[in-house]
């Protein structure tokens, strides 16, 4: 067989034709350098959108259906329903599903709780506890919607600064008669990869007994680690289709428990009754609950409900703890390999360091340069698509466990990144570091039964 392309639709032949690639010639094989291949497939350790489910894949392409058809509103409330298992959601919850993403959530969130005396004051009504960059954001997200925000800043790498927290509070208690409204803080700040300790700060409002409800950054931790609604005291969760749920990027969500619904009502209310104009409109939190308790939806699309019904089926068929644990699986190989080859974490605590993104600096006296140089190996070499830790270019990277990865995975990944780092000259014990991957592996693998029916010889 010659190496010319035969068909006449072939995208290969048109990427060819305007010379994105070139036309293998007889030597090809005898070849060492960089070349293409159709048969790569990237293995992603990026924190998002994550490694799907091949059953997802499948319904990546579901045709579009109406969103008045018939039984399209049972359909998207069954969904939701049963995320909201997912997550324990408390009773009398609800969960708020639209078209957008964790950052469009995050900023429905922050738009949340508006009352009259907000027009024209500067008092901080909202909390935000920042320990990364995403949580930084959220920050971000809350001073550039106008509100009064106290921003409370810990080291990255660092858990929750609930010693500044405190002090906000006890003092918002003693001058204003409590009020900030909102305590908003990330539960797994991808970007530093520390898990923060949201139960302390559940504990701390009660311990104070303060009325703000506690908003918690579920993005990259909702079925990527253990997390209860109800258990925990949260009152609103926001997160998003495409990680830890293995679904496909278009869906923001808002998971609120009652006393955040009771609290919204009364906020728009109150708005009402001054005759103030509502300040969001399709990311108005009043509006989503009346048109999910009505109508049944918010501008979502049927395909999008497909695939995250057929995630949340891939969750059960699995069993979420399993997931959580197959995450902390992998992540022992990343920290395994990382460390043993003379990296350290981000994470200042190993306690705190994250089952769903490992963060890791890069050695002293090496910084963007060699992070990018790296992340450029392990992509065009090794197939293997790793992420830098935004907000800090000279920081290191990161490597995720979340959605479907697999222990095989990560060893493959954890090998691609230490070869990576050697190769670009970076200071590291390779074989060390590839040992104690594999060692880890060994210790952490089960055994897989793969569903039957599945594969093009049907098993």
């Amino acid at each position: 067989m010659t190496n010319k392309l035969i068909s006449p639709l072939s995208g290969l032949r048109r990427l060819i034709e305007t010379n994105q690639i070139d036309e293998s010639g007889d030597e090809f094989l005898k070849d060492k350098s960089l070349v293409w291949s159709p048969h790569n497939k990237i293995i992603n350790v990026t924190p998002g959108p994550a490694f799907g489910s091949e059953l997802v894949s499948q319904y990546a392409s579901t045709q579009t259906r109406g969103m008045r058809g018939p039984g399209v509103v049972e359909f998207f409330t069954a969904v939701r329903q049963e995320y909201g298992k997912l997550v324990d959601m408390p009773e009398g919850g609800i969960p708020l599903f639209f078209n957008g993403s964790g950052t469009s959530a995050t900023e429905a969130a922050a738009g949340a709780l508006r009352t009259p005396d907000e027009v024209n004051s500067e008092k901080q009504v909202i909390l935000t506890l920042e320990i990364g960059s995403f949580s930084t954001a959220m920050g971000n997200c809350v001073e550039n919607l106008g509100r009064g925000v106290g921003r409370l800043k810990a080291e990255v790498g660092e858990d929750l600064p609930l010693d500044q927290c405190r002090e906000a509070l006890e003092k918002d208690l003693q001058e204003d008669q409590g009020n900030i409204k909102m305590v908003m803080a990330p539960h797994n700040e991808t970007g530093s990869g520390v898990t923060a300790s949201i139960q302390k700060l559940r504990d701390l409002l009660d311990e104070l007994k303060h009325p703000a409800l506690l908003v918690i950054d579920g993005i990259s931790s909702i079925a990527s680690l253990p997390l209860s609604m109800d258990k925990t005291g949260i009152d609103m969760l926001v997160g998003c289709s495409q990680k830890g749920m293995m679904a496909t990027p278009g869906i923001g969500m808002i998971t609120l428990s009652a006393k955040a619904v009771k609290r919204i009502r009364e906020c728009d209310q109150q708005l009402k009754e001054a005759g103030l104009k509502k300040c969001e409109h399709y990311l108005n939190l009043a509006k989503m609950i009346e048109a999910m308790e009505t109508t049944g939806l918010h501008i979502e699309t049927p395909p999008n409900y497909a695939q995250l019904a057929v995630a949340l089926d891939t969750l059960a068929i699995e069993g979420i703890d399993r997931v959580c644990e197959r995450h902390a699986d992998c992540s022992t190989i990343f920290r395994a390999a990382v460390q043993s080859a003379g990296f350290e974490l981000v994470a200042k605590d190993i306690n705190t360091a994250s089952n769903a993104v490992t963060a890791i600096k890069a050695p002293e006296g090496y910084g963007e340069k060699e992070i990018k140089e790296v992340l450029t190996i392990m992509h065009n070499k090794h197939a293997v698509e790793a992420a830098a830790i935004p907000g800090f270019p000279d920081l290191g990277w990161r490597l995720c466990a979340t959605g479907g990865i697999q222990p095989q995975h990560a060893l493959m990944a954890s090998i691609a990144f230490l070869k990576s780092a050697e190769e670009a000259g970076l200071p590291i014990d390779y074989d060390k570091g590839l040992l104690a991957a594999s060692k880890a592996y060994g210790e952490v693998v089960k055994y897989h039964r793969p569903l039957p029916g599945f594969d093009m010889y049907g098993r």
